[in-house]
C-alpha cells in the first residue's frame, strides 16, 4: 500500500520549489511581516520558552508541548514519548543544493529548542515518516544533556532502514510493515502507554499537469552503515498516524491522542472500529498544511473518532531560522486558510465541551504569559507552548 500520488525524488522535486514538511505548492506568497491574527486573536511574534514547571502536574494530567513543525512531546506520568523534534530548519536554499549540500542537524538550536522540558526521560521516539523535518534532527538527541538512556524508536522500516546508522543509540527498535503494524510496536512496550501505527498518507506537495508528485519520495530499502547527509537522504518512506493511548493502573485507556505529521484523505489514519470502541479520541493532533489538497481532512476524522479537541500543529514556516518572527508555512498557509481551517473544525464539534486544555484560562494566558490563539475545541500552537489535560476513565 503505498501514497496515491508521483514520486519525485531529490534534486528535481527541489528546483520545483516545493517544500519538504507535510504541505503542498499551491501557490506562492509573499513573506508576511504583519501581526498574525487567528479568529481576532494575535499570534506570538516568537517561540515561547518552556519551563519544566510546566511538566510538574498531578498524576492524573496528561502534558503536551509542541517542539514547533511536526514535534511535540507527551508526557504521562513517569513516561515521555518525543514525536520527531525538528529545530535546525534547513532553509530552502540548502535543500535546492542537493546533492551538493550536506545537512547536519543544528546542535545549539536543538538544544534551545529541547531545553525547559524533559528530554532526558525519553522513553520512546516517534516518527511519522522518514522527511528531513521529522527525522533529521534525531542525531542530535543524545548529546550530553539530553537524552539519557536508551529510548525505544518506532517508525516505518524505512526510516529505521535511514537511521540505522544510531541503532546503538535505541535500546529497542520497531520497524513498521504493513503485514502487522501493532505487532511491531508491540515489540518495544512503553510503560503506561500504548502506541498503535495506523497507515496514513502524505498530501501532495505539487500539482503538475494533473499529476500529484511528492517529495523525496521513495524508501530506504536496506539499512544504512552512515547517517543521512543530504536532504534526498531522507526518503519519504510509508506514512504512519498513531493512536497513542494513555494508561491507568489497570491498563485502562484514561486518555486518547490521535498524532499525524502530514494531511491525508481518508481511510488513511482512522481508528479500526474495535480500538474506537475503547474510547473516543480526546486530542487530534493535527496537520494543517495541506488539508485543502486532500478530501475530508479534517472532518471525516473528527467526525469518526468523536474527536473533542484539535491542535493545529505543524502550521509554522520551518524554512526559515526558529528565532525569525512566526509566520505560516511559506507557499502553502496564510491567515485565510487558517481560519478555515478553524472553520471545518468548530463546524464538525459544535456541541463538544469539556475537552479543552486546564492551563489555558484567560488568566494564566494575560500578559507577561503568552499562549497562541484557542477556542472551546481548537488551539493553535506556538513552538515552545505547553498544554495540560485532564485524564479520566471512560
Amino acid at each position: 500500500m503505498t501514497d496515491h500520488h508521483l514520486q519525485l525524488p531529490g534534486l528535481a522535486m527541489a528546483l520545483l520549489a516545493a517544500a519538504t514538511g507535510c504541505a503542498t505548492a499551491s501557490r506562492s506568497r509573499a513573506p508576511q511581516e504583519q501581526v498574525l491574527h487567528l479568529r481576532g486573536q494575535p499570534v506570538p511574534a516568537t517561540v515561547l520558552q518552556p519551563s519544566l514547571a510546566d511538566f510538574e502536574v498531578p498524576p492524573n494530567v496528561a502534558v503536551l508541548h509542541y517542539y514547533g513543525a511536526g514535534g511535540w512531546g507527551i508526557q504521562w506520568r513517569g513516561t515521555y514519548v518525543l514525536a520527531a523534534p525538528y529545530f535546525s530548519n534547513h532553509d530552502l536554499v540548502a535543500l535546492l543544493g542537493s546533492p551538493l549540500v550536506k545537512l547536519a542537524p543544528k546542535e545549539a538550536e536543538v538544544r534551545a529548542g529541547l531545553a525547559g522540558t524533559p528530554v532526558g526521560k525519553t522513553s520512546v521516539i516517534l516518527i511519522g515518516h522518514g522527511h528531513v523535518d521529522h527525522s533529521g534532527d534525531v542525531p542530535a538527541l543524545f548529546g550530553e544533556g539530553l537524552i539519557a538512556g536508551r529510548p525505544a524508536l518506532l517508525a516505518d522500516r524505512s526510516t529505521t532502514n535511514q537511521l540505522a546508522a544510531l541503532s546503538s543509540r535505541f535500546g529497542c527498535v520497531a520497524s513498521i510493515d504493513f503485514d502487522d503494524p501493532e505487532q511491531a510496536a508491540s515489540a518495544c512496550p512503553v510503560p503506561g502507554v500504548r502506541i498503535t501505527p495506523l497507515h496514513h498518507a502524505h498530501a501532495p506537495h505539487l500539482n503538475l499537469v494533473g499529476l500529484d508528485v511528492a517529495a523525496y519520495g521513495g524508501s530506504v530499502k536496506a539499512p544504512r552503515v552512515d547517517e543521512p547527509s543530504r536532504a534526498d537522504d531522507y526518503k519519504l518512506g510509508n506514512v504512519w498516524a498513531y493512536l497513542i493511548d494513555l494508561l491507568d493502573e489497570r491498563g485502562a485507556v484514561v486518555f486518547r491522542i490521535h498524532y499525524v505529521d502530514a494531511a491525508g484523505s481518508p481511510p488513511h489514519g482512522l481508528v479500526p472500529p474495535g480500538l474506537l470502541a475503547e474510547r473516543d479520541v480526546d486530542v487530534h493532533i493535527a496537520c494543517v498544511p495541506g488539508f485543502e489538497q486532500v478530501e475530508d481532512y479534517p472532518e471525516a476524522m473528527l467526525e469518526r473518532h468523536h474527536g473533542r479537541f484539535v491542535l493545529l500543529g505543524h502550521w509554522e514556516d520551518f524554512f526559515q531560522p526558529r528565532g525569525a518572527p512566526l509566520r505560516p508555512l511559506r507557499q502553502v498557509l496564510d491567515e485565510p486558510a487558517l481560519e478555515r481551517f478553524v472553520d471545518v473544525v468548530e463546524r464538525t464539534l459544535a456541541g463538544a465541551r469539556g475537552g479543552g486544555p486546564l492551563n489555558k484560562t484567560a488568566e494564566r494566558c494575560a500578559p507577561p504569559h503568552a499562549c497562541g490563539p484557542r477556542g472551546e475545541t481548537w488551539a493553535l500552537p506556538v513552538p515552545g507552548e505547553t498544554f495540560q489535560f485532564a485524564t479520566a476513565s471512560k
